[in-house]
């Protein structure tokens, strides 16, 4: 009875937060020391499978490893595991609120034409991390464009036509700064131009619910 009580007061209610729960408790614990599975198990009150899928996955996603524990003794030394450094802020929800208090900070220190030019540089940056190659042709670059922004969350979608392809998103990963001030359109307008060589014309619409909107035409 008291190893359910412990376990529940640890990982809460399946039915309401899962295996989420579990594998952020574990890692929370993870950050503060290395830990064997059955110092873990011991931890929580519960049996050493109970720790084991949801270390796996936590593994999986890179977030901890595993190494042998020096100085165990005779024997097989044990795995201890530890959160791997700098996925301290894996889930954090700092990032969106300090992005904002960023964009709101900018007109105090820059003139306007400045913080264009600082979001054209932050897009050119952005685009670096897509993979492409300078052979590869204007759709297979837009292509890598669509899947890196649908990575974070931008859920885009391509509408052709004979002249341009207007590209649209319902759910702006940078909604909240966007509203602060639409200088951050600029910055992935300037990521779809540097990504696929072509040019671009940012139609955002801001007005009620956000729409992502840019028009790309290949160049010649």
């Amino acid at each position: 009875m008291m190893k359910s009580v412990r376990f529940w007061l640890y990982f809460g209610c399946p039915y309401q937060t899962g295996a989420m729960k579990t594998k952020n408790t574990i890692l929370s614990l993870l950050r503060r020391q290395n830990l064997t599975v059955n110092e873990l198990a011991d931890r929580l009150g519960v049996t050493r499978n109970a720790i084991i899928i949801p270390l796996k996955q936590l593994e999986a996603d890179g977030l901890v490893d595993g190494k042998s524990r020096r100085g165990s003794g005779a024997g097989k030394p044990p795995t201890e595991f530890g959160a791997v450094a700098g996925t301290e802020d894996s889930d954090s929800g700092a990032y969106k609120p300090f992005l904002q208090k960023v964009i709101n900070t900018l007109p105090s220190y820059l003139e306007r034409h400045e913080i264009e030019k600082l979001m054209g540089e932050i897009g050119s940056s952005l685009a670096q991390e897509v993979k492409t190659d300078t052979s590869d042709s204007f759709e297979a670059r837009l292509d890598a464009a669509l899947q890196f922004l649908d990575g974070i969350g931008a859920g885009t979608s391509k509408e052709e036509t004979e002249t341009h392809i207007t590209i649209r998103s319902y759910s702006c990963p940078l909604g909240r700064a966007v509203r602060e001030d639409p200088c951050v359109c600029s910055a992935m307008e300037r990521f779809f131009a540097d990504v696929t060589g072509g040019d671009v014309r940012e139609e955002c619409k801001r007005d009620g619910r956000l729409l992502c909107q840019f028009i790309i035409t290949p160049k010649d």
